[in-house]
């Protein structure tokens, strides 16, 4: 099996090459002979690529320890689930599902282009199938997750493998890598069809129409994977918080922001034919973030939690950014004079001003991360550390959040001033009002009044207007209400599910407010039966069990939690140990609630008496109160709602409405 998996990636190889031959000179010489014989290579190398990872995956699922890559990252008491996530769990896996993700990316872009449009789909095909070459190469050379064990190490096959980091079996495993990957993976497309669009000096709408549902489904892979991470590091990782400004947690950050300034910079082309030069710098600049988070992330160059181990393909890597970076720049250099553009923002309370402003603040958020991120690479810099990040990014993400309240009443090119006044009011009254209560229930921090403020406004607001256009469609076709909001989104996808991303962002920023201003720590070292209280919590430990194998052990306290009262239920934090990796690994117990969630982990423990064990163990605690958390994952699953109406194809198209305008 192991043969033929590397042999079926030796193939793919040989057939990407040939494909990317043919795509190159098949789109300068408009050769159609050799851009179709360039298509069926694509699809061979899909198939081959597709049947490398089938094999990995039997590999994985069938335990074949021979194999070293399923030797390290598996072992016979994991359940099926994780055997499958093991793909992407080590290095060479991901790197092959990074191979094959763009496989699909080719192969349907292939059987999706119609005649009279592939004017630009050779060179697209050439930049992805380039790429593909990259990563299939370092599969086989460098990262080949069908190399056998070495015989002189292990002379016998082993009957039982490491295994998985006990941290790593989560559901989060399941979701959170593949999402990223695929997302970056796929952006590579968007990015084809920049470099096509100016080889080919086509600088029209055409590239934006036929790359723009490949960016929003990149754009939203990338977003529900961070906050997979984020939930991911909050369930798992028994600290309480969910984004520590990690390297590689800003390295999977940046793209999503400079891809979201580029969704929107393409509404303004497509609407007005600005921005031109914004969304082929963008494109690229997307693209070249993510090659430069994979290097950060498989160089060991800057210290983090997540990197791989140091290996000698950081040098491809880092080749690959610099060329992508010379390429991109001088492309749009050549071309810079057919990038400017005759549309004026006339008006600053416009659509056009506010998508401006936007660009300038996603980008100026980007631009702040990736400093702080590689400060440490500076000779006398100093690393920068969380309150950086939130010092200086954050006051953006208010703007941003502020613009998104300000921006959903203002039309195209001229503004509708009785609208705009009717929803700034009624949305700053009603902001005002939940903020008074707030206050009146005893939060007074003015740090976090003042965004949650902003972040309510933008709710509201957005809320507003949506309903406005339902009770407008309501009146004029004699709809009922939620016939009407139905309607509204089927015939206007992308302005209604960017509505609803909009109302998730500023949801998620209640959310990130309140568990980070209010959350409330307690520590306790307790004997069984006895109570610690917190936030009006009280956790009474009462008793200490334990069980496990040859391969694990488990240790967890259980506990009673009451309130005013009310006993709320029976939870159990753990510790985790594991053959293979040294030390204990805690196993939070959370109680989610959408108010606030309640945080248990265990900490340690030790005999009451070492001469007489019934009488049981101390138990060492650190219990958290985070209000409003949960409402960042709500707001994970309205964006992934948003993101997917406004990648829905179009429906049937109606007159715009008067906001329109």
């Amino acid at each position: 099996m192991a043969e033929l998996g590397y042999i079926s990636l030796v193939l793919a190889l040989v057939g990407a090459i040939f494909a990317l031959v043919g795509f190159v000179y098949g789109g300068k010489e408009k050769a159609s002979w050799l851009n179709r014989n360039a298509r069926k290579s694509a699809i061979g190398v899909f198939i081959l690529v597709t049947v490398a990872v089938i094999i990995l995956e039997a590999a994985l699922l069938t335990h074949q320890f021979e194999f070293k890559y399923v030797y390290q990252y598996t072992s016979t008491d994991m359940s099926p689930l994780y055997l499958f996530s093991g793909l992407w769990a080590g290095n060479a896996g991901s790197l092959l599902f990074w191979a094959w993700m763009l496989s699909i990316c080719g192969f349907i872009l292939v059987l999706r282009q119609r005649p009279g449009k592939r004017e630009l789909t050779p060179y697209t095909l050439a930049v992805l199938v380039f790429v593909q070459i990259f990563f299939i190469i370092l599969v086989l050379f460098f990262a080949n997750p069908f190399a056998r064990l070495d015989a002189s190490i292990f002379p016998v096959v082993p009957s039982e493998g490491v295994g998985m980091n006990p941290l790593l079996e989560n559901p989060g495993m399941l979701f959170h890598p593949p999402t990223l990957i695929a997302g970056w993976a796929i952006f590579t497309v968007p990015f084809g069809f920049a470099v096509s669009a100016l080889l080919n000096n086509k600088l029209d709408n055409t590239w934006i129409s036929q790359s723009r549902r490949w960016a929003v489904m990149a754009w939203l892979l990338l977003g529900v994977g961070n906050i997979l991470g984020a939930w991911w590091a909050y369930a798992e990782l028994s600290w309480g918080g969910y984004w520590t400004w990690d390297p590689i947690e800003n390295a999977g950050l940046i793209p999503w922001l400079l891809s979201t300034a580029f969704l929107h910079s393409m509404v303004v082309q497509k609407r007005r034919g600005g921005f031109k030069f914004w969304n082929f710098s963008l494109a690229a600049a997307v693209f070249i973030a993510i090659i430069l988070g994979a290097f950060l992330t498989r160089s060991g160059v800057l210290q983090s939690k997540h990197t791989f181990l140091p290996s000698a393909m950081d040098g491809f890597f880092l080749a690959l950014l610099i060329i992508t970076i010379i390429t991109s720049a001088g492309l749009i250099i050549w071309r810079r004079k057919g990038l400017k553009t005759d549309m004026a923002i006339a008006n600053l309370v416009s659509r056009e001003a506010t998508f401006l402003l936007s660009n300038v603040l996603f980008v100026g958020a980007a631009v702040v991360i990736l400093a702080g991120t590689l400060s440490p690479l500076l000779p006398g810099s100093p690393t920068m550390d969380a309150t950086f990040f939130n010092r200086a990014v954050l006051p953006i993400f208010v703007g941003v959040i502020l613009l998104i309240g300000l921006c959903v009443a203002i039309g195209w090119r001229r503004p509708q001033a009785r609208k705009i006044k009717f929803t700034y009011i009624v949305s700053a009254l009603l902001s005002l009002v939940a903020t008074a209560a707030i206050i009146v229930a005893g939060f007074r921090e003015w740090y976090a009044l003042i965004p949650g403020f902003v972040a309510l406004f933008a709710v509201f607001s957005s809320i507003i207007v949506w309903t406005g256009d339902c009770l407008s469609r309501r009146r004029a076709l004699s709809e009922n209400f939620f016939r009407s909001a139905f309607n509204l989104i089927r015939t206007n996808r992308a302005r209604y599910g960017g509505y609803l991303v909009h109302i998730s962002i500023a949801i998620m920023a209640v959310g990130v407010i309140g568990s980070t201003t209010y959350d409330t720590e307690a520590t306790a070292v307790l004997a069984p039966g006895d109570t610690m209280t917190v936030e009006g919590y009280e956790i009474t430990y009462e008793s200490l069990m334990g069980s496990g194998d040859g391969s694990r052990m488990e240790v967890w306290a259980e506990v009673t939690v009451n309130k005013n009262g009310r006993l709320i239920g029976t939870m159990e934090p753990l510790k985790l140990f594991h053959r293979s990796y040294e030390g204990a690994m805690s196993k939070v117990a959370i109680r989610y609630s959408l108010v606030e969630d309640l945080y248990i982990s265990l900490t340690g423990w030790e005999p009451i008496d070492e001469n007489d064990l019934n009488q049981g163990y101390w138990a060492g605690f650190m219990a958290k109160v985070i209000p409003l958390v949960s409402w960042i994952w709500v707001g994970g699953f309205l964006l992934l709602a948003g993101g997917l109406i406004c990648y829905w194809p179009k429906g049937k198209k109606e007159p715009a409405s008067s906001s329109e305008e």
